[in-house]
């Protein structure tokens, strides 16, 4: 008996982490954190009850970027989009919205690094003073910074702000939110100082700070939620 237990224990040991990988492998595989829609307006009978809901979509819009190009609805056509704002000031961390160089370092250099899983996800940063108002002039300093990154995967524009932040964010529209200065935040609105994840068909599927590395990181793990949600339902409509 003692020997047929020492067995048994030696059976556990080496062949317990296999299958609890093989258990994970069969049935967790397709149990992934599905990131919800942000925004959603409401409609009330007259007692008050909510009727019905539909999830904030981004509406038309028509943006000029640095290069004098249009990007409108269809430009973003089936794109995962990262958004953000830029000022004139950046990248200097102190007066710029986002993390420029954080933001560069942490989330941009790995689409780059890897490109052929993040093919269809561009960067539009908007560029605005650190109050939001939106500022049809980059300076050329910005320009000049703007020059070492790819023009086909991070797009700079100018245009209204309106259409992209005017959803609903725990009761208020996410346009008309504070900052918060003693965060390091600019400006006295928090869209400034947002990534905002935006979905192939312009749902709102994500939002975090855009200044600390930790906002950042958090931000790169929602993209690759995102990412993940396309991949399963992929497989899925292969395997109809």
């Amino acid at each position: 008996m003692p020997g047929l237990r020492r067995v048994f224990t030696i059976l556990i040991i080496f062949l317990g982490p296999g299958f609890a990988i093989w258990w994970i492998a069969h049935t967790v595989k397709n149990h992934f954190i599905v990131l919800p829609y942000l925004g959603y307006e409401y409609k009330y009978d007259s007692s008050g009850n909510v009727i019905d809901s539909v999830a904030y979509q981004i509406p038309e819009f028509s943006l000029i970027s640095f290069d004098g190009e249009t990007i409108n609805r269809d430009s973003i056509r089936d794109k995962f989009i990262i958004l953000t704002t830029i000022q004139n000031t950046c990248p200097d961390i102190k007066e710029c919205g986002p993390g420029f160089v954080l933001f560069n370092e942490i989330l941009y250099s790995k689409m780059i690094e890897h490109s052929d899983s993040y093919k269809n996800v561009r960067v539009i940063s908007l560029l605005t003073d650190e109050n939001g108002n939106p500022d049809s002039i980059p300076s050329q300093l910005l320009l000049e910074e703007m020059e070492v990154y790819d023009h086909s995967l991070w797009w700079f524009a100018s245009g209204d702000v309106k259409p992209f932040y005017s959803f609903n964010y725990y009761g208020e529209r996410f346009i008309d939110q504070p900052s918060t200065p003693s965060a390091g935040e600019i400006g006295n609105k928090a869209f400034v100082n947002s990534l905002v994840l935006i979905d192939k068909d312009g749902h709102i599927r994500g939002v975090t700070g855009a200044k600390s590395d930790t906002d950042i990181r958090n931000f790169f793990d929602l993209l690759k939620l995102l990412k993940k949600e396309e991949f399963e339902a992929a497989r899925a409509n292969k395997n109809k």
